[in-house]
């Protein structure tokens, strides 16, 4: 047996990697041999990945297809796995964007005079306002998007399926509010909400959790038609209740 078998045994090294060795050594004196990554090597060299993650920071919306045309060259095609990969490496991932209202000029500088003039409130103020709202439940199901987790093969897979039920299932319009004291009154909605039957939810039930806390309090809405309407600001002025002048939407 050779010198590499009798060398490799006692060391529980590889045959072939105690004969690199001992070639190298003879070749150069040096017994050093570099080590590479496993796997293949990376497509994206340094500079180019640098340039990827320029253009995700130009685009956040860029699709893995927009970006490998920007980023291939006449010698180097890069795939869209190559480019998801390079990005997640880089603390990228794909995800759903968040929503939020279109804001023009005139409601961001609105928003930032809101914010200034609110800026230096007491706790006591905060204490004193009933905040309001409409909002939709849905008796069976959501709206939103749902995500599960499941190996392939198991789309049919009772605890990877969401339940449906003919029609929607239905759901229940209300509306209600709340203070720092606690939740006020509970109202359900029959029908569309027009001017007429928020003045009569306003009188049945807002003043009633409004006086609860106090000469001091506060009303807040929103800029809904409804809320802005004649009826809504002359019901408003008549039972003198005080309303925060809201944001612009």
């Amino acid at each position: 047996k050779d010198d590499s078998y009798k060398i490799s045994k006692p060391l529980h090294i590889s045959k072939n990697t105690v004969a690199k060795v001992i070639q190298k050594c003879k070749k150069d004196g040096s017994a050093t041999i570099s080590q590479r990554s496993p796997g293949h090597p990376r497509k994206l060299t340094s500079p180019w990945e640098r340039l990827l993650m320029r253009r995700v920071e130009e685009n956040r919306h860029a699709s893995s297809l927009q970006l490998s045309k920007e980023v291939e060259s006449q010698t180097v095609t890069i795939s869209h796995d190559t480019i998801r990969c390079t990005l997640q490496r880089n603390g990228m991932h794909g995800c759903r964007p968040r929503k939020k209202p279109l804001l023009k000029p005139r409601h961001k500088k609105a928003h930032l005079e809101f914010a200034r003039a609110h800026a230096d409130k007491d706790e006591d103020y905060w204490d004193s306002i009933l905040w309001s709202d409409e909002t939709k439940i849905n008796v069976f199901g959501t709206d939103g998007f749902k995500t599960v987790w499941r190996r392939k093969g198991e789309e049919y897979k009772e605890k990877c399926m969401v339940p449906t039920v003919k029609h929607g299932g239905g759901s229940v319009l209300m509306w209600g509010c709340m203070s720092a004291a606690g939740v006020g009154e509970l109202h359900f909605i029959d029908g569309i909400m027009n001017s007429q039957m928020y003045c009569s939810i306003l009188k049945e039930k807002m003043l009633l959790s409004l006086r609860a806390l106090g000469r001091r309090a506060f009303f807040q809405h929103e800029n809904d038609p409804k809320h802005t309407s004649k009826a809504t600001v002359g019901f408003l002025k008549k039972n003198r209740v005080k309303v925060i002048q809201w944001l612009l939407i």
